[in-house]
């Protein structure tokens, strides 16, 4: 026993190893796409109770201008840990990654060698689910963190529940649901774990079971069963709905439907040719039901059903199916998500298409051993190699972005994304070009409308700035940063009436949005309303050094006001943060000096 522990431990070990080598180029990478709202806000600088007590009382996005019905906290929490320790440096927040992936890497070969005792397709299935391209977008990608770490702790959730149907000890079940309690928290995919146990329930893995063993089971799947509902109602308590509010991408429910056969299509090519690799994946729901990809879709559907009829004694078969089908059911658009198709969303699901293609090595093997072998070892490294180079199209939002528009230039999020990161470079002629082709592409893609108005006003077409911008808040009311930005565009035009109603529309979506409070003050102070004034810029105080200027305005509202000792107070405290020399700078001195 001894001896085979130790080749377990060292084989875990060599996937571990394995895993992190293939990554440690992501290190260099910077932050891009979600990372830079996720990751590049004052919130996620503390560590404290309170800030605990706050991840796990808001939503996920709650520290950054975006709304969304996404419930992360651990996800959320791992991102304030890595700050603590690396600062804003991105290495850090991709070593985590990195770590995570290949833990999670080393647990598939884990959980599969306790289930089925089977050390070779254990071995290879981790190897190819480590190799794997389709997840370069999960590690390379600091956002991508959210099905890691859901991964990782469903994972460890099967090896518990694993270890107990073939040790019979109690402790495993409840390492099992602490786990899968744990995996909720990182990402709202791990709902599916209880069904998947309910399969592996059915099964026959190694030890033979009692009628007591079977009514255990049973009882820790309800359990399982429960605390995805406890689940659903606190997310209903924190965000006020126990499912995310997507917009659907179709109309009736024979598109719907049509739809989900389509995604079943595209996801099954992806992963059995997971070389053409695209952040935006995304493609335009099917108008009818007579489509090829949905026809395709149905005829993948009837092919699993007859395979699992014609192989439902071959537990690993039927395991690795069902991890596929349930870990992909919630991306499938019954219920809306945020886009049609990611890569990202297969992370789990590719744990039973790893074990599908280690059965089937193993078969092969059987008749070829060395042709199989030979085989498998140059798709390995073929595999290897994708991984390796497209973690290198992450390194930066102009190269990510210019690589998905090259494979899909009809994409208008792709698109808006290429003018975002030409509009970071301030290169804006480029910029509005690929503005103007994504709402052309999609009239009804917001984000394209507002980085459109962005780019106008950087140029200085004010008016047509704010049209565009009208259209994007039109399209999309529950973005607060949109609403933001509409108020500072009839703020330059000294709207300043419907500036600060843009502005309380803005906090009431995000009541921590602390540029759409101070520019709530700055349209109040410009309506002559100094008393609100004061409110709304006393509201920023000792928030950021970006509101050091909220500071003056208190003074020049307060002396406005008569409030002489509140005036020189607020004075003093600008002049003692403000270290420039400038017609604020005197004037603060001069109320200063008044008191």
């Amino acid at each position: 026993m001894p001896r085979r522990s130790g080749r377990i431990a060292l084989a875990a070990l060599a996937v571990f190893v394995f895993a992190s080598a293939l990554y440690l180029p992501s290190l260099r990478n910077g932050f891009v796409w979600d990372d830079v709202p996720l990751v590049e806000n004052p919130d996620i600088r503390t560590l404290d109770w309170p800030t605990v007590k706050r991840v796990f009382s808001t939503n996920y996005w709650q520290a950054t201008e975006v709304t969304s019905g996404l419930y992360r906290p651990i996800t959320a929490l791992s991102l304030h840990a890595d700050y603590q320790l690396h600062g804003s440096k991105p290495a850090g927040f991709h070593l985590t990654n990195v770590l995570i992936n290949a833990a999670a890497s080393a647990l598939v070969f884990l959980v599969l060698l306790e289930m089925f005792s089977a050390f070779g397709m254990a071995l290879i299935a981790a190897l190819f689910f480590a190799a794997f391209p389709m997840h370069t977008e999960n590690v390379a990608w600091v956002s991508g963190r959210t099905d890691l770490i859901a991964t990782l702790f469903m994972l460890a959730s099967l090896w518990c529940y694993a270890h107990w149907r073939n040790r019979g000890r109690p402790a495993a079940l409840a390492g099992m649901l602490v786990c899968f309690g744990a995996a909720l928290m990182g990402k709202e995919i791990a709902v599916v774990l209880p069904a998947v146990i309910a399969v592996a329930e059915m099964l026959p893995l190694q030890r033979e079971r009692t009628r007591s063993s079977r009514l255990t089971g049973a009882m820790a799947t309800g359990a399982m069963f429960v605390l995805a509902a406890f689940y659903f109602v606190l997310r209903h308590h924190v965000l006020g709905s126990a499912v995310s509010q997507f917009r659907r991408f179709t109309t009736g429910a024979v598109q719907a439907v049509a739809l989900s056969f389509s995604v079943v299509a595209h996801y099954a090519y992806k992963l059995v040719f997971p070389f053409r690799l695209n952040a935006e994946s995304d493609f335009p729901p099917p108008a009818t039901f007579w489509n090829i990809h949905t026809l395709v879709g149905i005829a993948i559907l009837g092919a699993t059903c007859f395979a699992l009829y014609r192989w439902r004694r071959h537990s690993a078969f039927v395991f690795g199916i069902a991890v596929i089908g349930l870990g992909l059911a919630p991306v499938l658009n019954i219920l809306p998500v945020n886009q049609v198709l990611a890569e990202r969303f297969l992370y789990f699901p590719s744990v039973g298409y790893s074990l599908l293609v280690a059965l089937a090595l193993v078969a092969l093997r059987r008749r070829w051993r060395l042709s199989a072998t030979i085989a498998f070892a140059f798709f390995l490294a073929a595999c290897s190699a994708r991984t390796v180079v497209r973690i290198f199209d992450w390194k930066d939002e102009l190269t990510l972005f210019q690589k998905t528009v090259a494979v899909s230039g009809n994409n208008a999020r792709a698109r808006a994304a290429l003018g975002n990161s030409l509009f970071d470079r301030e290169r804006y002629d480029e910029a509005l070009n690929e503005f103007r082709i994504s709402v052309r592409l999609n009239p009804e893609y917001a984000p394209g409308w507002s980085g459109l108005a962005r780019t106008e006003a950087k140029l200085g077409h004010v008016e047509q700035a704010h049209d565009d911008m009208l259209n994007a808040t039109d399209l999309d009311p529950t973005n607060a940063g949109d609403l933001n930005s509409l108020g500072i565009l009839e703020f330059q035009v000294k709207q300043y009436r419907d500036a600060a109603e843009s502005f309380r529309r803005a906090l009431a979506l995000q009541p921590r949005h602390m540029h759409a409070r101070f520019n709530l003050g700055l349209a109040l102070y410009q309506q002559k309303d100094f008393e609100g004034a004061v409110r709304e810029f006393t509201a920023l105080e000792g928030k950021d050094t970006d509101f050091v200027n909220a500071y003056f305005f208190i003074a020049e509202s307060e002396s406005q006001l008569g409030h002489t000792n509140a005036a020189a107070r607020a004075a003093s405290q600008f002049l003692a943060l403000h270290k420039t020399d400038d017609a604020m700078t005197s004037r603060a001195r001069e109320i200063s000096n008044q008191h």
